[in-house]
């Protein structure tokens, strides 16, 4: 459930997008991959061909949303990178547990 939730994180983060796809920073391998998942999803939503035919049981639309949810938990990972360089954070991700976050620096300014 955790991970059905981080995928569908994507649309709330649909914004960020274009950001990554702008910034110079980022490479143009990792645009490229994010374009081709995106492309590739609609692609497969719209195709009439799947790995499970959609008159088997009516299980064809299961392997849509199995592939759909997979291709948009790389891409809020490729997002989440890129949010956290941009904030200058390192993390690693873990499939578990999912973002922690390591090597965080910071002040602590004493007011007394």
């Amino acid at each position: 459930m955790k991970k059905f939730k981080y995928a569908l994180s994507f649309f709330r983060r649909i914004g960020i997008v274009s950001d990554f796809l702008k910034d110079s920073c980022v490479s143009k391998l990792k645009k490229l991959k994010v374009i081709t998942l995106m492309v590739f999803g609609f692609i497969y939503f719209i195709s009439p061909l799947d790995l499970i035919p959609e008159v088997v049981l009516g299980l064809g639309i299961i392997d849509d949303g199995v592939v759909i949810l997979y291709l948009l938990t790389e891409i809020n990972k490729e997002l989440d990178e890129y949010e956290l360089k941009s904030k200058n954070i390192k993390y690693r991700y873990n499939s578990e547990y999912g973002n922690v976050i390591d090597n965080i620096e910071y002040d602590i300014e004493d007011k007394s």
